[in-house]
């Protein structure tokens, strides 16, 4: 028996579901649905709309792991298919208390077992509890049948197109619907099939629009309420802060730890440190870096005016320029 409660807040759905039966998840989870605005064109050229994910996928299976070998775990109680998840199967993650996600590479039935693209060492325990969650991808957030509705096309010049920027390789990956008497689908600007394109939860979105109608994208998924661990790669890295609802100050989100291994880099300048970069309605750019000398430590904006209080709004896209020298660090974005 389930009771469902829904309420209407700051445009955003909200359902809390409440369960009196056996649950997967230690609290009733809340679901979230937000209308992001996809902008026309205006009449001409393109507009561009840049957002992120405010939720992410209810959970599919958890347990607890009862052995582990480097880029493996096993549940001895785990009730799965061979494939059900991973490259042959449903694009998903582990998901641990912690904050630290590894994608799956594949599912074993035999030996009630998960392959992982990454390593567990230091990570996780034997004991631990983990979480299965499917992956945002492409169809998904788009419909298989670009249910959202964006300007289909033969090729990505008379398309609509999205855009998810690639931090490991700093290239944008260019997407689009492709639509004629014979054949639709997503497809990769090389014409590679792209529906089951994934999209990770902490990642930053652009759609180019190339007609003048606005168009309303709806999204439904969970509200993340621990923290999340992620990386941050050395360039452009197009990011969220995977807040369902709240606004978070520059000193709140925890990038500036006091070492540059662990955080965003330091300087008396735009040049010398590593960037914030926030996107402003015209489409411009505002850059901020954390500035720190004997008499002095904060966030500052181009002009070095104080901006620990410069919010980084729910559900927007944001850029981290990481210097190129200060190599990759994993950045804990803070809980709900």
């Amino acid at each position: 028996m389930r009771l469902i409660k829904t309420a209407f807040v700051a445009g955003l759905f909200l359902v809390v579901i409440v369960t009196h039966a056996t649950v997967i998840e230690t609290t009733s989870p809340i679901c979230v649905g937000a209308l992001t605005p996809i902008q026309g064109n205006g009449g001409s050229g393109y507009k561009v709309t840049a957002f992120s994910q405010r939720t992410v996928q209810p959970v599919q299976y958890a347990g607890k792991i009862t052995g582990m070998q480097h880029t493996s775990l096993t549940d001895s109680s785990a009730i799965w298919v061979n494939g059900q998840f991973g490259t042959n199967g449903i694009a998903a993650y582990v998901e641990f208390d912690n904050g630290w996600t590894f994608d799956v590479a594949d599912t074993s039935a035999t030996s009630r077992s998960l392959t992982l693209a990454g390593t567990l060492d230091g990570v996780a325990n034997i004991g631990d509890a983990y979480r299965i969650r499917p992956h945002m991808t492409v169809a998904r957030l788009f419909g298989p049948n670009n249910e959202s509705g964006l300007q289909a096309g033969l090729n990505p010049a008379q398309a609509d197109n999205l855009l998810i920027p690639i931090p490991q390789t700093q290239e944008t990956v260019t997407i689009f619907y492709f639509s004629n008497a014979v054949a639709k689908g997503w497809y990769r600007a090389d014409f590679s099939p792209a529906a089951n394109q994934i999209i990770y939860p902490e990642q930053g979105l652009l759609v180019r629009r190339v007609v003048p109608g606005n168009v309303n994208l709806l999204t439904l998924g969970v509200v993340r309420t621990a923290a999340t661990i992620v990386p941050v790669e050395p360039g452009f890295n197009a990011l969220g802060t995977l807040k369902s609802s709240s606004n978070v100050p520059l000193s709140a989100l925890n990038l500036y730890t006091g070492n540059a291994t662990t955080g965003v880099s330091s300087g008396l300048n735009l040049t010398d440190s590593d960037l914030v970069m926030l996107l402003q309605p015209d489409g411009s750019t505002r850059s901020y870096f954390y500035f720190k000398n004997p008499s002095f430590a904060g966030w500052l904006d181009a002009t070095f005016n104080p901006a620990d209080s410069t919010l980084v709004n729910a559900g927007t896209c944001f850029f981290i320029r990481r210097k190129p020298s200060n190599g990759p660090f994993y950045w804990t974005i803070p809980a709900e």
